[in-house]
C-alpha cells in the first residue's frame, strides 16, 4: 500500500514537472514581452475640439537581456480626416518634439518595465463628434523576426458634441436689397453648421414690418456644412420710394437651444436712380503738396445697371465763404454699378495745396449721382473733411542768458530774453505754459495766448514777470514750456532764473517797464522844460557876474558866447571851437581928472542891463516802442544830453510803433 502511494506522489510531481517545462519554453517563445495599456488614464478618454488629451502604454521585458522595442500609431491618417491630430510626446525616458508617429527605439531592461510611453491627440476646430479607435503596434527590434514579435492596442478616443451656427447671403451678397411697391424680392441666405455634428436649425423671422417668410420653418445640416434658403419678403401697398424694413433672421440649432445665430437684412423701396453712399473715414490727413484717397461704399438701389459720378459741389476752410486755393478734386471711381448690388470701389483724391499750412480743415461737400438723374431724384451728399499735417518740431531761444537780473516792484518781460523757433516747413500754432521750480508763489506771473509762428520763424515770447518789494536780493526759477497744437508730442521747455537786486535802480534790463503805480507825479516833458530854463537863467546871471568882474574884456563889452553851455540840446553835433584870439591890445591910458577939492569919489554910471542868450530850439525825438512793452507804460531813454527821461507810451501804440516827443 506504501508502494503504491509513493508511486502515485512521484507519477504527481513527474507531472507538475512536464506542465511547468512546456509553459516555461511557451513563455520563452511566445511572450517575450508585453505591450499593454498603463491603468492611468486607461484606454479611453474624451476631447473637446481645440482641445488635447494624453494616453500612456507601457512595455515589460520577460527576457533576461535588455531588448530595443519600436512602436506606431498605424491610422494616424485616416483620423486626420476626422480633425484628429496625433503623435508620440514621451518615450518613457524624455519628452519628444519631432511629433512622429513612430518611436524607432525603446529600450527595456532585461525583466523590467518601461512606463510612461505617451501618445498626444489634438482634436482641431473641425473635429467631427464621435468615438474612434486609435490603432497602435510594437515589435520587438533585437529578434530575428521583428514583425513575428509584434503586438497591437487599440485606444478609444471620444470627440465631444459642440454645437454652433452662423448666417450669411449666399455667393458674398448684400444684406440690403431694393423692392418695388406692391412687390415682392428675394435673398438666398446660407445657414452653415459650424457644429461638428449634424443638426437640425429651425429658422425664425422678427422685428419685420412688412410680410417675409421660409420655404421651410427648419433643416438639417451636417457637421461643418451648410444650406441655402430662400427668404421672400413682401412689400405693403402704402410704401413709398425711399421707405425701408428691417428685419432679423435667427437660426436655432436644435442640439442646444441656447445656440443660435442672426442675420440683419434691410429692405428698401426701389428708387429711381437711387443710390446708397457711406464713407469708410469721413477725416483724411495729409501734409502740404500730398494727394490724399477717399473710399466709399456704394448701393444701386434700383433694377437696372446704372453709370454714376462723386462730383465736389463747394468746399471751404474754417468759414463757408473762405474758399481753399490750389487744391484740387478728382473722381477716380470705376462709374458702374450692377443692379442691387454694393460696391466698395468708388472712391476721390484730393491734391493738398504745397501752400497750406498745418492745422488746416477743409470741408468737401460732395454728391453722388446716376448719369442721367438730371432732377437728382435719387442723389445723395456728404461732408468730408481733409486735415493738413505736417512734421512738427519747436524749440525755445535764448539770444542771452538765462539769467534775468530784475527791480523788486517793476514788471519786466521775457521777450529780448526768450524766443521760440518753428523748425517745421509749416506753420504752427505753438502754446506756451509756465510754472515756478523754485520761490516764485508770490510773484505776478502773465503767460501770454498761444501765438502763431511761419514755417521755419521765429518770435520772442511776451510773458512777463513781477517781483514783490519783499524779495529784493532773492531769486526764483521759472520753467518755460513750449508745445506745438499741430503735434502735442513736440514741445521744449527751458528754466529761466530771476534774481532781484537788493536796491531800485533806475537802469534796469533792456526789458524792464515801469508799472503805473510809478508814475511821475508831473509830466517828463515839463520836467525838461524847467531844468532847460532855470539852466539858462543861471547861464545868464553867471554871464552878467563875469561880465562885472571884467572876464569878457570890460565891464562895458557884450559878450554873447554861450556855445559851450548847452551844446548839443538840438540833437545836432556841437559846432566847432574857435580858433584862439590874441589877447586885445591895452588901452592907452586915461587923462586923470584933478582931485576935487571936495575928495568925494565920483560915483560911476549904473551898469548896462545885458541881453540874455538865446534860449535853444526844443528837440524833437523819435521813440520806437521796444517788444513787450504797450501803451500806458513808461520807457527810460537817454536825452541827447546824455540824462536819463522816463516817458509814457501814448495810446494807441504798441510793440514796433514809433512816436515822438519834445524835449
Amino acid at each position: 500500500m506504501g508502494s503504491v502511494k509513493n508511486l502515485a506522489i512521484m507519477a504527481l510531481l513527474i507531472g507538475i514537472s512536464f506542465v511547468m517545462s512546456a509553459a516555461s519554453a511557451d513563455h520563452d517563445s511566445d511572450h517575450e514581452y508585453d505591450f499593454r495599456v498603463s491603468d492611468d488614464p486607461g484606454d479611453e478618454a474624451s476631447v473637446d475640439p481645440e482641445a488635447t488629451i494624453e494616453l500612456k502604454v507601457e512595455i515589460e521585458n520577460y527576457l533576461d537581456a535588455e531588448h530595443e522595442f519600436e512602436v506606431f500609431i498605424t491610422n494616424s491618417d485616416d483620423l486626420d480626416d476626422y480633425g484628429l491630430e496625433m503623435w508620440w510626446s514621451n518615450d518613457g525616458q524624455d519628452e519628444l518634439t519631432s511629433q512622429s508617429t513612430q518611436l524607432p527605439s525603446i529600450d527595456v531592461s532585461k525583466n523590467s518595465v518601461q512606463a510612461g510611453i505617451t501618445i498626444t491627440i489634438q482634436a482641431t476646430e473641425n473635429a467631427v463628434y464621435g468615438s474612434y479607435g486609435v490603432n497602435l503596434k510594437c515589435r520587438d527590434k533585437d529578434n530575428s523576426d521583428p514583425e513575428g514579435t509584434k503586438q497591437t492596442l487599440e485606444l478609444t478616443v471620444n470627440v465631444n458634441e459642440k454645437s454652433a451656427v452662423s448666417l450669411n447671403i449666399a455667393e458674398s451678397g448684400s444684406t440690403e436689397g431694393s423692392i418695388d411697391i406692391d412687390g415682392e424680392t428675394t435673398y438666398q441666405v446660407k445657414i452653415n453648421n459650424d457644429g461638428n455634428k449634424e443638426d437640425t436649425f429651425s429658422l425664425s423671422i422678427s422685428s419685420n414690418s412688412w410680410d417675409a417668410s421660409f420655404e421651410d420653418d427648419s433643416i438639417t445640416i451636417a457637421a461643418f456644412s451648410n444650406q441655402i434658403v430662400t427668404l421672400t419678403v413682401e412689400s405693403e401697398n402704402g410704401v413709398e420710394y425711399g421707405d425701408s424694413d428691417d428685419l432679423t433672421v435667427i437660426a436655432t440649432s436644435g442640439n442646444d437651444g441656447s445656440i443660435n445665430g442672426n442675420l440683419d437684412i434691410t429692405t428698401y423701396v426701389r428708387v429711381l436712380y437711387g443710390i446708397g453712399l457711406t464713407t469708410t473715414s469721413s477725416d483724411v490727413s495729409g501734409q502740404p503738396g500730398d494727394t490724399v484717397t477717399f473710399n466709399f461704399r456704394i448701393l444701386n438701389k434700383w433694377s437696372d445697371d446704372i453709370v454714376y459720378e462723386i462730383i465736389k459741389i463747394d468746399w471751404y476752410q474754417g468759414s463757408v465763404d473762405n474758399r481753399p486755393e490750389n487744391w484740387g478734386f478728382d473722381d477716380k471711381s470705376p462709374g458702374t454699378l450692377d443692379a442691387f448690388t454694393e460696391s466698395s470701389s468708388a472712391r476721390v483724391s484730393i491734391d493738398i495745396s504745397s501752400g497750406a499750412d498745418a492745422g488746416d480743415v477743409v470741408t468737401v461737400i460732395i454728391k453722388a449721382r446716376v448719369i442721367g438723374d438730371s432732377d437728382d431724384i435719387g442723389a445723395i451728399e456728404l461732408e468730408i473733411e481733409v486735415t493738413v499735417k505736417g512734421e512738427y518740431n519747436v524749440q525755445i531761444v535764448l539770444p542771452k542768458s538765462d539769467q534775468i537780473d530784475l527791480d523788486s516792484g517793476k514788471t519786466v518781460s521775457i521777450s529780448n530774453y526768450v524766443r521760440v523757433h518753428n523748425f517745421a516747413d509749416v506753420s504752427d500754432l505753438v502754446e506756451i505754459t509756465a510754472s515756478w521750480e523754485m520761490g516764485g508763489n508770490d510773484w505776478e506771473l502773465s503767460i501770454p495766448d498761444p501765438i502763431t509762428i511761419e514755417a521755419s520763424g521765429e518770435k520772442p515770447i511776451y510773458l512777463s514777470v513781477k517781483a514783490p518789494e519783499s524779495q529784493a536780493g532773492n531769486q526764483a526759477m521759472l520753467k518755460i514750456r513750449v508745445q506745438s497744437s499741430g503735434d502735442s508730442t513736440k514741445f521744449d521747455e527751458r528754466t529761466i532764473t530771476f534774481r532781484v537786486n537788493t536796491a531800485s535802480s533806475i537802469v534796469g534790463p533792456e526789458t524792464e517797464k515801469v508799472s503805473e503805480e510809478n508814475d511821475f507825479p508831473i509830466n517828463p516833458i515839463y520836467l525838461v522844460s524847467i531844468v532847460l530854463i532855470i539852466g539858462l537863467g543861471s547861464a545868464a546871471v553867471f554871464g552878467l557876474s563875469q561880465r562885472s568882474k571884467g572876464a569878457f574884456g570890460g565891464a562895458d563889452e557884450l559878450v554873447n558866447d554861450f556855445s559851450d553851455e548847452w551844446a548839443g540840446m538840438e540833437g545836432a553835433a556841437p559846432p566847432p571851437a574857435a580858433p584862439p584870439q590874441a589877447p586885445p591890445p591895452a588901452a592907452p591910458p586915461q587923462p586923470q581928472a584933478p582931485p576935487s577939492t571936495a575928495a568925494i569919489p565920483e560915483t560911476a554910471p549904473p551898469p548896462q542891463p545885458v541881453a540874455p542868450p538865446p534860449v535853444a530850439a526844443p528837440t524833437i525825438l523819435t521813440v520806437t516802442v521796444p517788444d513787450g512793452v504797450m501803451a500806458g507804460q513808461q520807457l527810460q531813454i537817454k536825452a541827447p544830453t546824455g540824462q536819463l527821461v522816463k516817458v509814457k507810451v501814448p495810446e494807441g501804440c504798441g510793440p514796433g510803433s514809433q512816436f515822438k516827443i519834445q524835449i
